[in-house]
């Protein structure tokens, strides 16, 4: 470990994994989706999957960003004020977020994870889905400002890297996936359900 502020064991034995966790399911995601609305035909499957993807991104961003109290959370790999001052400054320039906004964002991401991607609630509606361009860019300034501050080579990908790479090489092979179904009709061998008007 280069400095006492950066837990770099930590950083490399669960937190990159579990934000490669959120890169992925984010890039199914978004490719699932773009494959899925072209389509003609409906799938119980595949909208579950496409659904499955996103909890699970929200899920895996909040275990890093989400409450200090996750064990992974980035303030235990850097656990000094000075340090968190210093990631929260690269974060700020790095996303063109003020602190306002950053509170404000966290919010929403926690909000939707906390009342409908980990846990239901029955009170009122469902928080609105976050975009999650900026939980993105929030990711890559974390990867970009730890392998700048620790200055070790790491044998895995930037996550900038491997979300590009799996955006590029999986949309062909997930569009032959989706496009086999199973449909509705399949699904429901003949008597898929009404809308409910």
């Amino acid at each position: 470990m280069m400095d006492e502020m950066i837990d770099d064991d930590l950083w490399a034995k669960h937190q990159y994994q579990v934000l490669a966790g959120f890169v992925h399911h984010l890039a199914y995601y978004r490719v699932l989706s773009q494959i899925y609305s072209g389509m003609n035909s409906k799938s119980e499957f595949w909208t579950r999957t496409i659904d499955a993807h996103l909890l699970r991104a929200v899920i895996d961003w909040c275990m890093v960003f989400g409450t200090d109290s996750n064990e992974i959370h980035w303030k235990r790999v850097v656990s000094t004020k000075s340090a968190q001052a210093k990631f929260r400054k690269h974060l700020f320039t790095a996303t063109g977020m003020t602190g306002a906004q950053w509170k404000s964002y966290w919010l929403l991401m926690t909000k939707f994870r906390n009342n409908y991607a980990a846990h239901k609630t029955t009170q009122g509606t469902y928080p609105p889905v976050p975009l999650m361009d900026m939980a993105l860019r929030v990711a890559y300034a974390y990867d970009d400002w730890f392998r700048e501050t620790v200055q070790a080579l790491f044998s895995d990908p930037s996550l900038r890297r491997r979300y590009e790479r799996l955006f590029r090489t999986s949309k062909q092979p997930l569009t032959q996936a989706v496009g086999m179904g199973p449909w509705l009709e399949v699904e429901y061998e003949g008597r898929p359900p009404r809308k409910q008007s």
